[in-house]
């Protein structure tokens, strides 16, 4: 929720082209930031999994991991600051970028590797919660006008720094830092391999933005930032449920045991296709009303750009399920990698064959097509090399019981003519017919799930426990 009101309220004080120019400054830091990450973020959490019962050896890996990322940081830093002193388009907003390079710098002490290999995901969402929280008051106080641009940078950049050294606070009595001895060989293989599907992906998550700046204008960049960011907002809550197994499936493919594997993933890809279908179904139906509701009348050209990459949060959720919970932990990186770099070569070629034509409407066209080849890919391996089954009739299931947001969609059209009013009508309305067709007509055994812990905590009035009999 934090994201999705600080990006609504932002895009609306600073409009298309200011917002645009701030977005287009963070991905091109960003940039640096995921190739200063070496692949650790990935590699960390299956290493620290593997170990996570012996302290002399977590110390020592985290010490290591720690050295090499900070030295890849400050080669990143070099690097970055060449580029924007030696490129003369960069000079009219050097002190945007140079303020951007706050967040090259300090990507080696980002330590969520570590919290999610030891399964620490309350430390995690504590500090999140706590961080966005104080970003999002900042907000409030002190961007009030387009011309509060430097502010509102400055407020992104705190909550990134901040969430780094609450890390480092977090982690000192924790882990005894040990900077002798490093054997730093042994993790540049796997690494290495990671780094290039970093490389891959990074490219192919940012060269859209990147190249509607370069071959559009900060206008655009907006409008596509609007559509696919609310698109996007959902994807930490489809794949936070493979974030938590990813310890547990790294556990279960060491130790060889099949029908733990096979579960773990059945579960996740249940999550994601609860809702993963009806987030994107519902984000395409009612695109206008997203757009307008969020990031106001302004961006009202990026209703298409939304709708046509709606389906990001679906895909992205599957290729999370092939990719992060299968083959990087199964050590099979480098079929990832094939993945990624295919994801890339179709991503630049359909951005620099639809941009200039098409704008962000290009751009979205070539990145939902990018992440279905990277699933696709990912999936053949992961279905090749590590034989599972997934129930796909789920996803069917999902698809049937959305169906009923379309007359939904008419309904609330017919009543209102304001996109908000239309939104709190429609959104509840089709969550309820959606998780009650799962729960009752299909039986989906998350909801059953669901039902009895949130009975268990007292959220159920007891007069719904006849429900009791059938869930047991």
């Amino acid at each position: 929720m934090f994201p999705f009101i600080s990006f609504s309220y932002a895009s609306r004080v600073l409009g298309p082209e200011a917002f645009g120019k701030i977005q287009f400054i963070l991905v091109f830091a960003q940039y640096f930031v995921l190739l200063a990450a070496i692949g650790i973020p990935i590699y960390g959490v299956r290493e620290i999994a593997k170990i996570r019962h012996d302290e002399a050896r977590i110390s020592k890996t985290v010490s290591e991991l720690l050295f090499l990322n900070g030295i890849s940081s400050l080669l990143l830093l070099l690097g970055y600051l060449g580029i924007l002193f030696l490129v003369p388009w960069f000079h009219d907003d050097l002190q945007l970028y140079l303020l951007g390079g706050l967040i090259v710098i300090s990507a080696f002490s980002n330590l969520d590797w570590y919290y999610n290999g030891m399964e620490q995901f309350r430390f995690l969402s504590m500090r999140s919660i706590s961080i966005k929280a104080l970003s999002l008051v900042a907000l409030f106080v002190f961007v009030k006008t387009k011309e509060d641009l430097l502010v509102y940078f400055a407020v992104v950049i705190f909550s990134i720094l901040a969430n780094h050294l609450w890390n480092l606070w977090g982690v000192r009595k924790i882990i005894s830092f040990h900077f002798k001895s490093l054997e730093l060989k042994r993790h540049l293989p796997a690494l290495l391999t990671l780094l290039g599907t970093s490389v891959s992906i990074s490219i192919y998550s940012v060269v859209d933005t990147l190249l509607l700046g370069f071959l559009a204008d900060d206008t655009a960049v907006g409008l596509y930032t609007a559509a696919v960011k609310i698109n996007k907002i959902t994807i930490p809550v489809l794949i936070a449920l493979g974030t938590v197994l990813i310890p547990r499936i790294t556990q279960s493919l060491e130790s060889r045991d099949k029908i733990q594997v096979n579960k773990l993933i059945n579960q996740s890809f249940a999550f994601t296709c609860l809702l993963g279908v009806p987030v994107s179904f519902g984000l395409f139906l009612f695109a206008r009303e997203f757009i307008i509701s969020i990031s106001g009348p302004e961006f009202a050209n990026a209703v298409l750009t939304m709708k046509i990459s709606a389906p990001l949060a679906l895909i992205i959720g599957i290729a999370h399920i092939f990719g992060f919970q299968l083959l990087i932990p199964a050590g099979f990186e480098r079929k990832y990698l094939w993945a990624t770099f295919a994801g890339m070569v179709v991503s630049i070629v359909l951005n620099l064959l639809l941009i200039g034509s098409f704008k962000d409407k290009g751009a979205a066209v070539a990145t939902v097509t990018s992440e279905i080849v990277v699933t696709g890919i990912a999936g053949f391996f992961a279905y090749k090399l590590i034989k599972f089954k997934l129930d796909w009739r789920m996803l069917s299931k999902a698809f049937l019981s959305c169906l009923l947001f379309i007359p939904i969609a008419y309904g609330v059209r017919s009543l209102s003519e304001n996109e908000v009013i239309r939104l709190l009508i429609a959104v509840p309305l089709s969550a309820l017919i959606y998780f009650s067709i799962q729960g009752w007509l299909f039986k989906n055994p998350l909801i059953d799930e669901a039902f009895v812990y949130a009975r268990t905590k007292g959220w159920i009035p007891a007069v719904l426990n006849k429900r009791k009999g059938r869930i047991q």
